[in-house]
């Protein structure tokens, strides 16, 4: 499936380099095995990172001394000081069941697409070392009645390397109208191909029924090693130095003065709504997920 627009990538300035003074592991409290994945941020400031494969994870010495907010599906959110030298950041599993929201399926199977692909949307988003999560509301209708499971979801990434590697997210809409708990029970890792590509996610696995209050569909930057694409200099060919992209890039809507695009970003450890942004690249981070049903 081929589409056509025009590629806009909008970057913060992430202060701190990877290497720096503030280095670690996020273990689990329980086992004290090291959780990978995990999403760290310094609160309220575009400085984070990604724990890796073995819960490893650095930040610049810009870090040193100020809040961290961890974070983890299948953990309690925690916030800890950054420290010189090694530090262990233990996370507490996650009390929270999902009980509510998981039933059995029918044999039969019919199928609903809920906000489908198209080829009109002209932006895409992009990290250059900032691990934001991107989310997009889709509201329940009670037409669902009839499809009410959770079947499969499809985005539009852009990669400049192969096997890019990104987290797919699905949330229940908290107190606040923002992303509140995570729907299902495990992490969803993925990998986008080289080049423009839909990617499509099964989750009919997990028998999660769509919320009657809506759900926001979620994609998370990994900052990891292997996600890194140098930019070239298109005269001479050179990598510019200290100019990087972590892979993949996600297809997003651009701003509208007159429709909201019901997309929130988990920006410097807290939700924000893009609709309400202005004046920054933020604006341009409204995702476009596709939704599909079933029963």
């Amino acid at each position: 499936m081929r589409f056509s627009w025009l590629l806009l990538f909008f970057s913060l300035v992430w202060s701190g380099s990877v290497v720096g003074q503030v280095k670690g592991t996020v273990t689990d409290q329980s086992t004290g095995k090291p959780v990978p994945y995990a999403n760290i941020w310094v609160e309220n400031e575009n400085l984070g990172t990604t724990s890796d494969e073995n819960g490893r994870f650095s930040l610049g010495n810009a870090a040193l001394g100020k809040t961290l907010v961890v974070s983890c599906l299948g953990y309690e959110r925690m916030k800890t000081t950054a420290q010189g030298g090694s530090m262990t950041v233990k996370l507490a599993p996650a009390q929270t069941a999902l009980k509510e929201v998981v039933v059995k399926k029918n044999t039969h199977r019919d199928k609903k697409v809920v906000n489908p692909l198209n080829d009109r949307t002209e932006f895409a988003f992009s990290s250059n070392g900032t691990p934001w999560i991107v989310a997009q509301y889709i509201p329940y209708q009670p037409t669902f009645a009839a499809t009410p499971f959770l079947d499969e979801i499809a985005l539009v990434t852009l990669s400049n390397i192969k096997k890019a590697k990104f987290k797919v997210r699905l949330y229940q809409v908290g107190p606040d109208g923002a992303p509140g708990a995570d729907l299902l029970p495990v992490p969803l890792v993925v990998e986008a191909g080289k080049g423009v590509q839909k990617v499509t996610v099964d989750v009919s696995q997990y028998d999660v029924q769509m919320p009657k209050t809506g759900v926001f569909i979620a994609f998370e930057w990994l900052i990891l090693p292997q996600n890194i694409h140098e930019k070239v200099d298109a005269e001479t060919g050179q990598k510019i130095k200290g100019s990087v992209d972590y892979e993949p890039s996600i297809r997003t809507y651009g701003p509208s003065p007159s429709k909201k695009r019901n997309g929130w970003i988990y920006d410097q450890g807290k939700w924000r709504s893009t609709d309400e942004r202005d004046g920054d690249g933020i604006t341009q981070a409204s995702p476009h997920f596709q939704l599909t049903l079933s029963n």
